[in-house]
């Protein structure tokens, strides 16, 4: 019996039980998501499109932003999710661009709105009612720099799901376009889902 435990333990510890973590090169922090509305707003260039096959979710936004930054590129979009795990994306299909400064806005068509990504639909604005039961956890704050009003509570989704959120929560106004919001900060959540029975 005692043998077992060891060999047991000894497989355990060569074979791992933890993915490694992908650390963000320093140089490449400052890279960032992009929506495409903010594509027309800014002065983008296209660099290249990027393809991550079978990464953890929680490597998902570091490989990108390396990916990216060694590429030349200062800013990501995720153009479609094509697998995920636990219901957050370990596959996608990214392009990179190079964006220099901010231009005033033009009048947004339907082909430069931002889009739901697969799996983004489920997320909501959080109930105080998720708050109070504490089946919620708090995973980090964001802040949505210069998104265009009608597609804000969009790419407040799909940022929320690529960060394994469910939930989102906007805690400040930073910058606001004729009375809309437009720059916020906002707290992402994952909370369980309950059923009530009667």
């Amino acid at each position: 019996m005692k043998t077992y435990f060891i060999a047991l333990f000894a497989v355990v510890l060569l074979s791992g039980c933890a993915t490694r973590k992908v650390a963000v090169m320093p140089q490449a922090k400052n890279v960032t998501p992009v929506s495409e509305s903010s594509l027309s707003n800014q002065k983008c260039d296209f660099v290249e499109a990027y393809s991550l096959t079978d990464s953890h979710p929680n490597n998902v936004v570091p490989v990108l932003k390396n990916e990216a930054y060694l590429a030349g590129a200062n800013r990501y979009l995720i153009r479609e999710v094509t697998k995920t795990r636990r219901s957050r994306p370990s596959s996608v299909i990214a392009e990179f661009y190079n964006c220099n400064g901010y231009q005033s806005p033009k009048k947004l068509t339907t082909e430069s709105q931002i889009k739901l990504i697969p799996g983004a639909q489920n997320v909501t604005p959080i109930a105080f009612s998720e708050v109070e039961n504490n089946s919620c956890k708090i995973l980090t704050t964001h802040v949505f720099k210069e998104v265009s009003q009608d597609n804000l509570e969009i790419e407040l989704a799909n940022q929320t799901y690529m960060l394994g959120g469910n939930r989102f929560h906007i805690t400040k106004l930073i910058d606001t376009d004729k009375g809309q919001a437009k720059s916020v900060v906002a707290d992402i959540y994952r909370c369980k889902h309950r059923t009530v029975n009667y």
